[in-house]
Parts: C-alpha cells; sequence; structure tokens
C-alpha cells in the first residue's frame, strides 16, 4: 500500500505522539521503582543520623542537587540543621555557629511558617532571600519541602543548585520521599526512646540485683554477729571471771602472769564488741555518716570519763558509701585508741565537708604518742591499728597523718577528695 508525502508525515507525527507519554511513562515508572527501594533501604535503619545522612543523599540524587540539608523544630520557632550533605565549611566552627537556625519567613523559612513547598530559581533576586551567613556557599536555585508527620511540623528537607533550576515534577517527587523520610525519623526517634527504656530497665535489674546481694550479706553479717555474741564473747567473758577467783583465792600460782592473761581477755573482749558493731552497724549511706560519728561520740562519753564531741563544719552534702566507710573507720580505731591508751579527759572529732573534699580529724588531750611510733608505724607489724588506717584512707586516694598535739595528746587527720558537685 502507498502513501503519498502529506500521509506519510501525519504517520510521523501520530508516532512522535505516541512515543513520547511511553517516554514519560517509562521515566515515572523508573522513579516509582527508585523512590520504593530508597524507601526500603530508610525503613531498615534504626539510628536517627543514619537516617538523616542516608535519606539527605537520597534527596540530591532524586534532585540532582549540588548539596543540601535536613532541619528539625526544635520547638516553635528554632530549627536544628541536623544534617547537610555537599558543603565543607572552611571554618569547622561554621557548624556549631549556625546549627540551630531561627524560623523567619525567608526562602527556607518559608517552607516551615507556612507548612508548603518552596521553588526559587533565582535565590539572589528572591523577594524573600536574605542571603547567606559568611563562609557559606552561594545558593541560585533552591527547592524547600516540609517533613509532616499526621499534619504535624516536624521539619524540614532542603536541596539546592540544581542546574537549570527545579520544575513541579522535581517538588512533588521530593514531597512524596518526604513523607516515608518523616516516617523513618519518626521510627528512630521511637528506637531511641525504646533504647534509653531499656537502659534503664537494665540499670534498675543492675541496682535490684545489688540490692538482693546487700541483703544477702547484711543477713550473714548479722548470723556472724550473733555467734560472736553468743558464743565466743561469753566464753571470753567466763575466761575473765574464772581468772578473776583464781586472782581471789590466792592460791600459790604467780599473780603477774595471771593479771597479764586477764588484761588481755578483757582486751579481746573489747576487740570483739567493735567486731560485733562493726558487722551489725548500719550500711554508712545517705548521709548517716553524721549520726553515727555522733553515736560513738556519745558512747566514749558514757561509758567513760572522757567528755568527747563532735564538730561538722562546711556545707553539708551527699557523700559516698565508700567515702562514708573509709572516715568511719578512721574516727573508729581512733576513738578506740583513745578509749585504751589515751589516758585522756577530753576528745574531740571534727568533720569538715568542702566542695572538693572532706576531712576527719580525732584529737585528744592525752599522754601521746612517741616519736618512735609515729616514724614507724606505716610499716610496724604491732600498730595495725594506725597502719590500717592509713591504708583504707591512702587506698581510696586520700592523705593519712598521725602527730602529737601542740600542747599534749594526738591527732588523728584524714583528708578524702570528692567528685565535683554537678551544676
Amino acid at each position: 500500500m502507498a502513501f503519498t508525502v502529506g500521509q506519510r508525515q501525519d504517520r510521523q507525527d501520530s508516532e512522535r505522539e505516541t512515543a513520547v507519554p511511553a517516554v514519560a511513562a517509562t521515566a515515572a515508572q523508573d522513579e516509582l521503582t527508585s523512590l520504593y527501594a530508597m524507601s526500603i533501604e530508610l525503613a531498615s535503619l534504626h539510628e536517627l543520623p543514619q537516617v538523616l545522612d542516608t535519606a539527605l543523599g537520597f534527596c540530591l540524587q532524586l534532585t540532582s542537587s549540588a548539596f543540601g540539608f535536613v532541619g528539625l523544630l526544635n520547638g516553635q520557632s528554632v530549627m536544628d540543621v541536623a544534617a547537610i550533605k555537599g558543603f565543607s565549611p572552611a571554618d569547622p566552627s561554621f557548624y556549631d555557629r549556625f546549627r540551630a537556625i531561627p524560623v523567619h519567613p525567608n526562602v527556607f523559612g518559608i517552607v516551615i511558617l507556612e507548612g508548603r513547598p518552596k521553588i526559587s530559581n533565582d535565590v539572589p533576586n528572591d523577594a524573600l532571600s536574605r542571603g547567606t551567613p559568611r563562609g557559606h556557599p552561594p545558593v541560585q536555585t533552591f527547592l524547600g519541602v516540609p517533613l509532616l508527620l499526621r499534619d504535624e511540623i516536624i521539619g524540614m528537607l532542603g536541596v539546592a543548585n540544581r542546574p537549570g533550576g527545579y520544575e513541579p515534577s522535581d517538588e512533588r517527587l521530593l514531597v512524596t520521599f518526604a513523607n516515608q523520610v518523616a516516617i523513618a525519623i519518626a521510627n528512630a526517634r521511637l528506637y531511641e526512646q525504646q533504647r534509653a527504656m531499656i537502659d534503664q530497665l537494665q540499670e534498675l535489674n543492675r541496682r535490684l540485683d545489688a540490692a538482693q546481694l546487700q541483703e544477702l550479706l547484711t543477713a550473714e553479717r548479722q548470723r556472724i554477729a550473733s555467734e560472736l555474741h553468743d558464743r565466743v564473747q561469753q566464753t571470753i567473758f567466763a575466761m575473765g571471771l574464772r581468772l578473776g577467783s583464781l586472782l581471789e583465792e590466792r592460791e600459790p600460782i604467780g599473780r603477774h602472769p595471771l593479771e597479764e592473761l586477764r588484761a588481755l581477755t578483757g582486751r579481746a573482749s573489747e576487740q570483739v564488741k567493735e567486731a560485733i558493731f562493726a558487722l551489725t552497724s548500719p550500711d554508712l549511706q545517705g548521709g548517716n555518716l553524721v549520726s553515727e560519728l555522733g553515736r560513738q561520740v556519745r558512747e566514749l562519753s558514757a561509758t567513760t570519763t572522757i567528755v568527747a564531741d563532735l564538730l561538722v563544719r562546711g556545707q553539708a552534702r551527699r557523700l559516698s558509701s565508700a567515702v562514708e566507710q573509709v572516715l568511719f573507720a578512721v574516727a573508729r580505731e581512733a576513738l578506740s585508741n583513745i578509749r585504751r591508751h589515751s589516758v585522756a579527759t577530753t576528745a574531740v572529732v571534727t568533720l569538715h565537708c568542702a566542695p572538693d573534699a572532706v576531712s576527719l580529724a580525732v584529737q585528744d588531750d592525752g599522754a601521746g604518742i612517741s616519736r618512735l611510733m609515729l616514724a614507724s608505724y606505716r610499716d610496724s607489724t604491732t600498730h595495725h591499728g594506725l597502719r590500717g588506717m592509713c591504708r583504707r584512707v591512702e587506698e581510696a586516694g586520700g592523705r593519712f597523718l598521725v602527730e602529737n598535739g601542740e600542747e599534749r595528746g594526738v591527732v588523728v587527720r584524714a583528708w578524702l577528695p570528692l567528685e565535683p558537685l554537678k551544676p
């Protein structure tokens, strides 16, 4: 069948008209395929920084843009620039200075304020243009779309400097993708909240485990204390009574060995009492140090002729259990030494709290300590009390000092550093 020239021209025009929609349909299908693949990859991410970085990379790819940013609202009128791509400022402090941006009615701010996309293919001459910060690359063309989550604006996507400018088709494509980005951001935030909740539950579980362990330890300490009181101390007490009766009978046994033995049993009984107190005393937590020191001072005054007092200076603050245990051990041993060795009439315990340290001083007006003991107690195998106090304080990072008073008596000092108070 032959065609005239006119007929052939009409047929070519018809074929071209048919081909254009086919090409457009193919391009649209490719865009949908790309959007689907991008959405799947985005949905697989959980960390918010990864979500923002990946989403912004896809935005630049979809719109053939030179650089872009993701802004997330922080309140009603401030936007945090949460991610940037395609722009590396020469000044490292640029991001810190311009990360939080006030939302004003300018080229990009209008996207947030009016909740609608904005295309500007001549940004320098746009009526809404307000210029760019020093160090920011020039912006010639711009496309911004809001991030909407259930009709709530949570931020925006902004891309810039596409060669030839942006078209309505770019806007539609970015709006569609922005919906997926908003959902991915919400999911990432939920994931972060869930992870924080899990961390809190794990910490609570650790605390419960520690509390259960402490309960078991307390029960065991009570059992040991009961054993010491019901069996060991009673045996030592009986020994003392028996030795006392032997001395009164005036048997031909030498008095001096028996007197020494009775003194030893008395000392052993006192040490057992101290052990019982150490095992049964409550853990020094939550500010119980002052009350426990006060109880020890009152007990010394009530059971001896020594007049004892407690002074607390400085600004009271909560101390850690470890610090309280060390200070209380030092005070207990120092007061025990005063009771047994000092021949003192007065004793003063001073607790001083400073912002960065806490110090304890226990002073008496007794006979004092020999120079030889002051010089050798750290390495002595007989002065266990002084050596033990020194070791505990220094292991806790503090300083320990024993010296004779200016006029008479002994001063025991312990200094421990404290963690700075949080503002």
